[in-house]
């Protein structure tokens, strides 16, 4: 009887504890992802590695389309980019230069720009 009610008592004692001890945040958090941010149209980014980057000679329909010679974009360059499921899987719009350039860097791989302007 003793162990029944000793561990009805340390199960209740369990139970309080932990909802009384929730934590609620004071303001919501607005985060977004690098990943949900660039999926949905262009985004401004900077460039935290040099990426090589190949300028697209759009055709129609778009998978006749070609790409020029390989050139570099440096670090801490601020560009627009969007991210896409078919063809190129980057698309990168830099100011000052006419057309659209795509990136050399897996679909995956987010380690290599940062959101917003940063320099």
């Amino acid at each position: 009887m003793k162990h029944r009610f000793l561990i009805t008592a340390l199960a209740f004692g369990m139970l309080t504890g932990a909802v009384s001890t929730t934590i609620v945040p004071t303001q919501p958090v607005q985060a977004i992802s690098k990943k949900v941010a660039v999926n949905h149209g262009y985004r401004k980014v900077t460039l935290t590695k040099t990426v090589r980057i190949r300028k697209i000679h759009k055709r129609v329909p778009t998978y006749k389309s070609t790409l020029g010679p390989t050139e570099y974009a440096d670090k801490k360059l601020t560009v627009k980019l969007m991210q896409v499921g078919i063809d190129f899987g980057w698309y990168l719009k830099i100011p000052g230069y006419r057309g659209t350039w795509t990136v050399s860097k897996r679909y995956n791989d987010y380690s290599w720009f940062k959101l917003g302007w940063h320099y």
